[in-house]
């Protein structure tokens, strides 16, 4: 109940005089320090009290929403170092250091005005950590060689303050909801950009190969590429079920299926049961209203290449799953 809050309620409830503010603030600690006099009437004092309340409730629902791209933050930067130091290395962090200092700037002032927030007994990783630049491997540290989370079980605590308050969707200030929608860009950026990296680190070290693709169709509905890859399962009579049913009893030949009533074309019903990109290049590489479509269940690794399929991200989840492998032959031992 003092000055600390005041800009923030006045963000909130869109206040612009600070006179009105203060008024706002004195009924409340009159309320909240259970005062009683004539010169504040019951529905005033009420009044204050639910607005101070709604202020809080939201500190709650907004502290969440940073915690979690806090967390976001710490979890993607600490697992780029566990997995190659070097790699991540050559990744420029500034942006993301940025919108992390812009965070952690702002749960430090919601948690200076609320001791619910700062009494929780789990600690942050921001509060060990004020930025991500210079600090990678220590943060890899913290949370693989000491034990550390990222802040997910103070978040829950935060979570449940929220749950309590019955506030879970945060009010943004235009200047913080700014805030969140880079951060949550360059999140995204940061991350895609690591996963390039390690998927081009994977291809260049592997010295192993898958030798073949199969796809198999169950009468169950079930479709599995090399046994271990399970795609969207289809509904008896439905259009993937049909057209499974008819590819599947002439493969390796061009037909027109039939798919009865359907609003969906030959693509569309490929996509919905996940052949799409490089599945789909590999076992419907010809897809035609007009002339029908190509099945292929069987497709070789050199038929593969020859084509020139790009089956690297393919190829590691096959393998992550058990998927019979292949060394490469100049990696055979002899």
């Amino acid at each position: 109940m003092n000055d600390k809050l005041k800009p923030e309620l006045m963000k909130l409830l869109g206040i612009t005089d600070e006179k009105v503010a203060d008024k706002v603030l004195y009924y409340a600690k009159l309320v909240n320090d259970g005062a009683t006099t004539m010169l504040v009437n019951s529905g005033q004092k009420q009044e204050a009290k639910k607005l101070l309340d709604d202020l809080k409730a939201n500190d709650f629902a907004v502290a969440k929403a940073l915690n979690e791209r806090t967390v976001s933050i710490i979890d993607m930067v600490a697992s780029a170092y566990q997995s190659s130091s070097f790699e991540a290395m050559s990744i420029d962090v500034q942006k993301l250091n940025k919108c992390y200092v812009l965070i952690v700037n702002e749960l430090k002032k919601i948690y200076a005005r609320n001791e619910q927030l700062a009494d929780i007994s789990f600690s942050p990783a921001w509060k060990h950590f004020e930025i991500i630049e210079g600090d990678e491997w220590e943060i890899n540290q913290y949370i693989y060689q000491n034990q550390n989370d990222a802040g997910q079980q103070h978040n829950a605590q935060v979570n449940k303050l929220c749950i309590i308050s019955g506030v879970e969707t945060p009010k943004y200030t235009p200047s913080l909801k700014q805030i969140i929608e880079d951060t949550d860009e360059v999140i995204s950026a940061y991350r895609t950009e690591l996963k390039e990296l390690k998927r081009k680190n994977a291809t260049n070290e592997r010295n192993w190969h898958i030798p073949d693709y199969k796809l198999t169709y169950s009468l169950d509905g079930t479709i599995l590429v090399n046994g271990v890859l399970k795609l969207k399962k289809v509904h008896a009579g439905s259009a993937p079920d049909k057209l499974m049913e008819q590819a599947t009893k002439q493969p390796n030949a061009v037909f027109k299926p039939e798919l009865g009533q359907t609003a969906r074309n030959l693509s569309t019903t490929l996509s919905s049961m996940g052949f799409s990109g490089t599945l789909r290049a590999l076992f419907f590489p010809s897809v035609s209203k007009d002339k029908g479509i190509l099945f292929r269940p069987s497709i070789s690794r050199a038929t593969a290449d020859s084509e020139r399929l790009d089956t690297t991200d393919l190829d590691l989840q096959l393998k992550e799953l058990g998927a019979n492998t292949k060394l490469n032959p100049m990696d055979i031992p002899f």
